[in-house]
């Protein structure tokens, strides 16, 4: 068993050097807390060392570390910072060694990988690889080496020859597969997209297969050529997040939702991909595997791209926005007006560039903050052309201190040009350990000290950034400018849909998109704004691609009309068919002749407002909100499905869902359950039918300090927040239901309409029983009408539950006809229920 040596001060300990020279193979090497310095660096058989700190940065080595054939070094918990020592990786694989470490921190100089393997095998587990030179990589390995990372953040890798599995971990900029390499992934989060170098690049007859791909807002570029494979089976590209991919014929790429360029031929390869050159230490035990070339370690960059105008020309040019737009144009007037006085020797007008955008989903903060990035490089304002956006998964971590570690990163690599933290509200939570707040406090001391040379932009919803700004006091000093990003109006929102339509170069008649999109997103409850449209225009090209592979004849860049009526459930014509065709539904329903007039009178409403629009004057929106009372079995159920298809259809309601609960599903055990569960309960029926069934048993206690009290309370407040935004009905007896409206004032007057459902009649049980059996079976309708009729009219009232009644006597009929079955199994007709089956049925009991 090795030795534990231990490095510091004090009684029996030694220095880092003497530590590493005198320990032999088995010795571990404790360092307390503190810096190290060996900056002539080492070659060596076998070391490990471990840091004694909380976190990695309480132990920092400034030396590089070689592995002699055959070797191993084993890090934990250490900062290992070579990024002073010229020509130099941090760790350097000989053929055979292996590098085993967990919870390091590698830094390496400018031009050098931070782990560079040739036949080696490295494994590392909640590292952290940095390379602050985006043309060179972090990570590099060849000539069968084997990489296995695991909840990882990495800066790029390239691997040669070589193979790497990658388990929940995160690539900075770029991963590079060249050279007959196999690269798995599970989830793979890529962070930060890299001008004007391909985020994934795979040549060569290699391989890179991941399960879940995580990319970062905007547009990624990748590339498979030379006979290369690239597989991914999840991702989450969609409007935001963009991947184009270049593959040439002989490659094969599968990734759902990407943009995939079939190049004429396969593209060169000939970026160079050599690694750094060793150091002369190195060079001189072993023979130099680098071939001597300026351009090594170099990422393969995109193709030129053609000129873009101005951004703030892009920013103008935006839909809507019309008070955002006014408001960073002031911002960046006075922000150039304040650089040219400060360049001239003038004293400059006091003013920070760190702001707020306060706004919905789907709002345009995104994109907004992307071109003022720009305008302000453009402009000179700020020195360089850098965007970084993050949010609170890039900048906390729950080791303590690891926290400030990842956000100082990220404002490092931020300084100079924007920072975008998105959803900045998430910092702060409510309970337990807030290890956000680290976060905000890193960033607070940062933004004062770089109040000119760093613009920082906290975004999210308007509600919960408020509250965030009222809980981190600092914030509100150091971010004056506050831009507000208000809906589109539903004209915008078919601008929007009409400019992406046309920038996939699809033809499409303009005026009926932008009538169906219009009035699809006012009846809609999701007004996310520009998600929205993107995903209304999603849907429909799935809907104009399945219709084109369906009629070969069809032109594939063009969208008809029928395309667009299909996604909206069909033109006007087709709607008002089906709402007939539901209303002889309805009519064609066992009694309840009141109810039925009661719909019809409703669709007429609804249709006649419709037809009248603004001829009828300035009228409140209706609202539907209704009661159905009667006794249980007569169709309430059935006729709530029936009204929330006619709503649907006569465009009262965006959906045709009904959404069915009880009193338990809305009361809760303890204080403010309640309140939370009715409030779900109604989030989750927004745009269809709420059915509240036995709806009195939430006032049955008759006082206010039961919880049933309180989901009232909180319907009342809902059914008005809401009102054209669902449709509720409560459900129950009549008189119980009575009870309930009037059990509180505010019920009645926002629930207009009282639906009574009359008890069914013995003929009428009699019908519903027959309909029922006659839908699979054959039986004498006659005799069995006027059985059941008989039965039912013999029951005493508290058992004549009307429809469940019918539906029981049908199941029992069924039953007892088998069982006729299996002492006649000679019959000639098995669907024909007998007389004598049916006359039995006097003497049941149900």
């Amino acid at each position: 068993m090795g030795r534990m040596i231990t490095v510091g001060r004090g009684f029996g300990k030694y220095s880092f050097n003497d530590a590493v020279l005198m320990g032999k193979e088995g010795d571990t090497i404790l360092l307390e807390p503190g810096h190290y310095a060996h900056t002539d660096g080492y070659t060596t058989k076998h070391l490990k060392l471990r840091g004694l700190g909380k976190k990695p940065n309480d132990v920092v080595i400034n030396t590089d570390i070689y592995v002699k054939e055959g070797g191993s070094l084993n890090l934990e918990n250490v900062v290992l910072d070579s990024h002073t020592i010229e020509d130099s990786n941090t760790c350097y694989l000989y053929p055979g060694a292996t590098l085993i470490a967990r919870g390091v921190v590698f830094m390496p100089p400018e031009n050098y990988p931070a782990i560079f393997a040739n036949k080696g095998t490295v494994g590392l587990t909640a590292c952290t690889v940095m390379q602050d030179n985006v043309k060179r990589y972090a990570l590099y390995g060849q000539n069968d080496s084997n990489f296995i990372l695991s909840q990882c953040d990495v800066e790029s890798i390239r691997v040669e020859q070589s193979k790497a599995t990658l388990q929940s971990s995160q690539i900075r900029s770029s991963l590079a597969v060249a050279k007959n390499s196999e690269v798995d992934a599970d989830t793979l989060f890529i962070a930060t997209i890299r001008e004007p170098y391909y985020t994934l690049l795979v040549t060569d007859s290699s391989v890179l297969r991941i399960t879940k791909l995580v990319l970062p807002a905007g547009q990624a570029d990748a590339k498979a050529v030379g006979s290369s494979q690239v597989t991914v089976d999840e991702d989450n590209i969609d409007g935001s997040h963009l991947l184009t991919i270049q593959q040439d014929e002989d490659s094969d790429v599968r990734v759902p939702n990407a943009s995939v360029n079939l190049l004429k031929k396969a593209t060169s390869t000939a970026e160079s991909s050599t690694p750094p050159k060793p150091t002369p230490k190195a060079a001189a035990e072993s023979a130099d595997p680098h071939p001597d070339d300026d351009d090594a370690n170099q990422a393969e960059a995109k193709p030129d791209p053609e000129p873009e105008e101005p951004a703030i020309d892009q920013l103008r040019a935006m839909v809507g926005l019309k008070q955002v737009k006014d408001e960073v144009d002031q911002f960046v007037k006075l922000a150039v007006f304040n650089k040219k006085r400060t360049d001239k020797g003038l004293p400059g007008i006091s003013q920070s560039l760190h702001s707020l955008f306060l706004g919905n989903p789907g709002t345009g903060k995104t994109t907004v903050a992307r071109l003022v990035a720009k305008v302000m490089f453009q402009e000179k304002v700020l020195p360089k052309d850098n965007y970084v956006e993050v949010s609170r998964a890039d900048l906390v971590s729950e080791n303590v201190g690891g926290t400030a570690l990842k956000t100082q990163k990220v404002l490092d690599a931020a300084l100079g040009g924007d920072l975008f933290i998105d959803e900045a509200y998430t910092l702060y939570q409510e309970g337990g350990t807030n290890w956000g707040q680290e976060a905000v406090d890193t960033i607070m001391k940062y933004m004062e000290d770089h109040r000119n040379d760093l613009m920082i932009i906290f975004a999210g919803y308007t509600k919960p950034m408020q509250d965030f700004i009222n809980m981190n006091p600092g914030l509100r000093s150091r971010t004056p400018n506050l831009f507000h990003f208000a809906d589109y109006a539903p004209a915008e929102i078919a601008d929007i849909g009409v400019t992406q339509i046309k920038d996939k170069k699809f033809t499409i008649d303009e005026a009926y998109y932008r009538k169906t999109v219009e009035q699809a997103y006012k009846s809609d409850v999701d007004h996310s704004n520009g998600r929205w449209i993107r995903n209304f225009n999603d849907r429909l090209l799935r809907i104009v691609a399945n219709n084109v592979m369906s009629h070969e004849e069809r032109d594939d860049s063009s969208i008809l009309n029928t395309d667009i009526d299909e996604l909206v459930g069909g033109d006007a014509a087709a709607k008002k068919d089906k709402v007939k065709g539901l209303l002889a539904e309805l009519d064609g329903l066992v009694g309840q002749q009141s109810v039925k007039n009661a719909i019809h009178d409703l669709v007429d409403q609804v249709q006649v407002t419709e037809k009248m629009g603004d001829k009828l004057g300035k009228v409140d929106q209706a609202t539907y909100h209704m009661v159905f009372a009667g006794d249980p079995g007569t169709g309430k159920t059935t006729v709530a499905r029936i009204l929330a298809k006619l709503f649907y259809n006569l465009g009262v309601l965006p959906k045709d869902t009904v959404s069915e609960v009880s009193r338990p599903q809305l009361i809760g055990r303890y204080i403010g359950e309640t309140e939370a569960k009715t409030s779900k309960v109604i989030r989750d029926a927004i745009g269809g039918v709420l059915f509240v069934d036995e709806a009195y048993q939430l006032t049955a206690a008759g006082n206010a300090q039961d919880f049933g009290a309180k989901a009232v309370e909180n319907f009342i407040t809902e059914l008005e927040n809401h009102r054209q935004e669902f449709v509720a009905i409560f459900a129950g007896y009549t008189e119980p239901m009575q009870q309930f409206l009037d059990a509180n004032p505010g019920l009645r007057s926002r629930v207009p309409y009282t639906i009574e459902f009359q008890s069914y009649s013995p003929e009428e049980v009699a019908e519903i029983v027959d309909r029922l059996v006659t839908r699979h079976l054959n039986v004498n309708s006659v005799l069995l009408k006027k059985v059941v009729a008989t039965h039912y009219a013999q029951l005493p009232a508290k058992e004549k539950a009307n429809g469940r009644w019918a539906r029981t006597f049908y199941e029992k009929l069924v039953q007892h006809h088998k069982l006729w079955l299996v002492n006649h199994a000679d019959t000639d007709d098995i669907q024909q229920i007998q007389d004598e089956v049916v006359m039995e049925s006097l003497s049941w009991q149900i």
